[in-house]
């Protein structure tokens, strides 16, 4: 299969996802919670245990999960703060293809790429207005999507927060996802191809300490150096709305992202010189589950290492990876 262009994607994979938000899992939230509750340390589920998840809530459910699984290192869990970061969304996506693929009877439907770098050399006030926030394509930037193919989009898990318990998972009836693109001031606009060319410059893929204080490729890629957030970081937090907590793979655009940061990636590895993957395990200092030989954490089909998903073509490639061109 060949990833290409969201905007010469022509909505199929937007059409794809709000199929599988209405493909019934046969699990409903209160099953889940009995069969988690006593493997992931601090497990909260909260809500209506009545309801039935679909496929799409089980990838939500999957990335909310990992996220609970700390590591060593600051910031660090078992998908994100660390060398895994890259490898363990691999899996997540090939993963959502395949299951995508058996629910279209499509088997050539891949995950689609948005360069938001180059969204991000356009003025800040107009970003959220391109292409891509059309009805043919995505839907609106701002507020309920209520238009296009992904209007018929249900999510039933969300991140909440309470002061008095922490973090929890909530169960509800299924709604429409939200977006607030550009509106937090806080944050500028999407990054640029400057950013990107930072992350390629990288010698190295990973450093100690290994988490979000690292050097390298991966932690500026995934946007904990160089004005942070920046790179995926930003993006997650310039979309905002659903694609803001934990949950955030409720939002196709979750996809978008991971599927350009991969881009990123595997044209750096491909470049003259490569990209070894680091750490292996004899390093010292090196945290368990990052580590080249580590299973990555699966909720949804056999765990895997990092070794193993390093090089994608068995599953999938790129039309372009002129990725700061």
């Amino acid at each position: 299969m060949t990833r290409v262009d969201v905007r010469s994607d022509g909505g199929r994979f937007a059409a794809a996802c709000a199929e599988l938000s209405q493909t019934a899992s046969g699990l409903t939230a209160a099953e889940v919670d009995r069969l988690l509750s006593p493997q992931v340390p601090g497990w909260r589920l909260r809500g209506d245990g009545s309801v039935e998840l679909s496929w799409w809530d089980l990838f939500v459910l999957w990335h909310y999960v990992t996220m609970q699984l700390t590591t060593a290192g600051a910031g660090s869990n078992r998908a994100h703060g660390g060398p895994v970061f890259l490898p363990w969304h691999r899996l997540f996506m090939i993963r959502l293809e395949q299951v995508l693929q058996q629910v279209t009877g499509d088997d050539d439907l891949a995950l689609p790429w948005w360069d938001w770098a180059a969204d991000g050399e356009r003025p800040v006030d107009e970003q959220h207005l391109g292409e891509l926030w059309s009805p043919d394509h995505l839907g609106p930037s701002r507020g309920e999507v209520d238009a296009g193919p992904l209007a018929a989009l249900r999510v039933r898990l969300t991140q909440g927060f309470a002061p008095a318990v922490g973090m929890f998972l909530e169960a509800h009836a299924p709604r429409r996802i939200r977006r607030e693109a550009g509106a937090d001031p806080r944050f500028g606009g999407l990054p640029t191809k400057a950013d990107v060319e930072a992350a390629l410059d990288a010698e190295d893929y990973d450093l100690g300490p290994w988490d979000v204080n690292a050097g390298g490729f991966r932690n500026l890629a995934e946007g904990w150096r160089r004005d942070p957030p920046n790179m995926h970081n930003r993006v997650h937090v310039w979309v905002g709305g659903d694609m803001g907590p934990g949950t955030s793979p409720n939002d196709p655009v979750f996809y978008l992202n991971h599927c350009n940061v991969d881009r990123i990636w595997e044209a750096r590895r491909r470049a003259p010189g490569g990209l070894a993957y680091a750490p292996e395990a004899s390093v010292a200092g090196a945290p368990a589950g990052h580590r080249l030989d580590d299973p990555l954490v699966a909720l949804l089909g056999e765990a895997m290492t990092p070794a193993e998903v390093l090089d994608p073509t068995p599953w999938y490639d790129y039309d372009d990876l002129d990725v700061a061109g």
